[in-house]
């Protein structure tokens, strides 16, 4: 590790040394597509840069900032088609995906059981692991409280499914050897040469410790249909936080994708507060992604009624304190300002955050552990007078006062600079210039808040292809493991090992407890241990060390060519550009002592031999943990 450390560090992998001299020529036109690729999408996959050049730049914005134009890629849709929680209703994924409030319930009797067959068996595994656990506590050997089965609970040589058919009578003696014994990549290589309906029936007569092993390194639906009975609760996670790398690696629609994180982030939800882990998936889904190039109006509604956020900023239990002794929760009515609408310079007060909370009483959560939708309550309502940054809103009102809320901060100035100054420190830098934002801003309200113009106005300004803000930007941990799988052509087949990496570089997805979300800007990714992490992920990737995800190096490579060939070759498909002096400087240190390993002349560049596997995977490895590829 120490080496690796060493070699973060003299490619200039330490806070502070990320940027480099601005570059004074105007961008030329290969340079500007790159631009628009690294911002507008999650990164270029090989061809791109041919595709948009034949196309037409401004052809190709315009189409990704009009996405029901594009057809969706089929590998993306195949690869979705097994994680059937992505389309379940709040409701629908309580009941099929129960969570541990719910199981609790069922033990205690107050709740029936599942009618599914297939379902109460799971749930009834999931009550003999709590009643265990708890026996254990009550004899004071072990400990962990009860509610939810952990990752490796109940992982034993007992069949996966229970009455499942032994695996001896599925399979000869040789392929069950193969595929619970031995290096984990030969067992996924059995599993893969069997027919996709033996395939299935095998992996359900596995025992729960064989499942548990193969499951990050097969298919993700193979992987869904196994963890739903090793850890069902954690399922409906899994499937989101999969479906989210997939999407970015594989979606057509780009801009679309791009954007959904953004708006996301902006209308930040905790994953981990109670039933948001229920509700997560239908909020991306039906209140971001919709709405994202359409009226921001409509997506600040679209997240008010959400229950996620109504659960998430405690909105669900306001209510007028005249009515209930529960009174009035005030984080909805602080933030939907503060960081939703107005910004935190956006000239209001106090006061108007106890009135704007006053105005969102009643909006609550009907059953939030069973049906988990959106209502209001008039009986929970304050209905007496409110002023809301100057505006009267009269007594007597109902769900009204919210709405008239939503329209005064959707329809502000403030807002109008804030979500123009947020778009364009995301896609342009982190200190956007004054003259772009205001010039959005305008585009906002004369557009009465439409984001496709606002985008428009952006992506064709000159502000957005001026050299000081190319590649001046940080890779989030996201943007710099999708940005790899796509420049390497990569094929994933299961993304759970790259949404922990993701999460190891400090960025664990849906995970950002405080309701600010991620940072657009890059100086809160730069740390030497963010940045080793970034290394050595890099290093795992070029050596094809990452489960669920295949790597081939050959289009970079052939049989025949030189150390400094690939090298070449790595700049101009990787990076677009030469790399940095300092990279290609580190990278012939690193490669010099493998030469002499292979009996080759010590300067590997000026080599006559081949550039070996390894040589090719290493120098692969530094051009994607370079300052050059950290940053677009």
């Amino acid at each position: 590790m120490r080496r690796w450390v060493q070699i973060g560090l003299a490619l200039g992998l330490a806070a502070g040394t990320l940027a480099w001299a601005q570059q004074p020529a105007p961008l030329n036109q290969e340079q500007k597509i790159e631009q628009a690729l690294n911002r507008l999408t999650w990164g270029p996959e090989p061809g791109d840069v041919a595709t948009v050049e034949k196309m037409g730049l401004y052809k190709w914005m315009d189409e990704q900032l009009h996405p029901e134009r594009i057809a969706e890629n089929p590998l993306l849709n195949e690869a979705l088609a097994g994680l059937d929680s992505l389309r379940m209703t709040p409701a629908q994924l309580i009941e099929n995906y129960p969570p541990g409030q719910a199981i609790r319930q069922m033990m205690q009797g107050t709740r029936p059981l599942p009618s599914d067959a297939r379902l109460r068996a799971v749930v009834e595994t999931e009550i003999e692991a709590i009643r265990q656990r708890e026996q254990i506590k009550a004899d004071k050997n072990g400990g962990g409280a009860p509610g939810g089965r952990g990752p490796t609970a109940g992982l034993g040589a007992e069949p996966l499914v229970m009455g499942a058919p032994a695996l001896d009578t599925l399979l000869p003696a040789d392929q069950v050897a193969s595929l619970t014994t031995g290096p984990i990549r030969d067992r996924v290589a059995t599993l893969e040469s069997l027919p996709a309906a033996q395939r299935s029936q095998v992996l359900f007569s596995l025992s729960r410790k064989d499942a548990n092993q193969l499951s990050p390194w097969i298919p993700i639906g193979q992987q869904h249909a196994i963890d739903y009975y090793l850890r069902p609760q954690q399922v409906t996670q899994l499937d989101l936080l999969g479906s989210k790398v997939l999407r970015a690696v594989y979606s057509n629609r780009q801009l679309e994708d791009v954007l959904t994180d953004f708006w996301f982030n902006h209308f930040n939800i905790w994953i981990q507060k109670g039933q948001d882990r229920d509700l997560i998936a239908s909020y991306e889904r039906d209140a971001i992604r919709p709405h994202v190039l359409g009226k921001f109006h409509d997506l600040l509604l679209a997240t008010a009624e959400s229950p996620a956020m109504l659960f998430y900023l405690d909105n669900w239990q306001s209510v007028d304190p005249k009515v209930n002794k529960r009174g009035l929760n005030e984080n909805y009515g602080r933030e939907i300002m503060e960081l939703h609408t107005l910004g935190v310079n956006g000239g209001y007060t106090q006061k108007d955050v106890t009135e704007v909370a006053r105005c969102f009483t009643g909006w609550t959560i009907f059953q939030p552990l069973r049906q988990a939708q959106f209502v209001y309550n008039d009986r929970l309502h304050d209905h007496g007078e409110k002023v809301v940054l100057g505006r009267t809103i009269k007594a007597g009102g109902g769900m009204s006062d919210g709405l008239e809320v939503l329209d005064l901060l959707a329809r502000s100035p403030a807002t109008a600079h804030h979500i123009a100054y947020e778009l364009a420190q995301r896609f342009v830098a982190d200190d956007p210039p004054e003259a772009l934002v205001d010039r959005m801003a305008r585009k906002f309200l004369s557009s009465d808040g439409d984001l496709r113009q606002v985008m428009e106005t952006m992506v064709s300004s000159p502000e957005f292809f001026e050299p000081q803000y190319f590649d001046n930007k940080v890779k989030s941990p996201l943007e710099l493991v999708v940005s790899s799988v796509r420049a390497l052509g990569a094929d994933v087949s299961n993304p759970t090992r790259l949404t922990q990496l993701v999460a190891a570089m400090g960025q664990p997805l849906y995970g950002k407890e405080p309701p600010t979300g991620y940072a657009n800007t890059g100086d809160q990714w730069v740390s030497s241990s963010g940045l080793i992490a970034r290394m050595n992920f890099a290093l795992q990737m070029a050596a094809n060390q990452v489960p669920g995800v295949q790597v081939d190096l050959s289009p970079f490579a052939d049989g025949e060519a030189r150390p400094a060939a690939v090298e070449q070759t790595l700049y101009a498909d990787l990076l677009g550009r030469p790399a940095a002096p300092g990279t290609q400087a580190t990278i012939a240190r690193v490669i010099a002592p493998m030469a002499v390993d292979t009996a080759a002349p010590a300067d590997a560049a000026a080599s006559p031999q081949p550039a070996t596997p390894a040589q090719v995977q290493r120098m692969t490895g530094l051009v994607l943990g370079s300052p050059d590829f950290q940053k677009h």
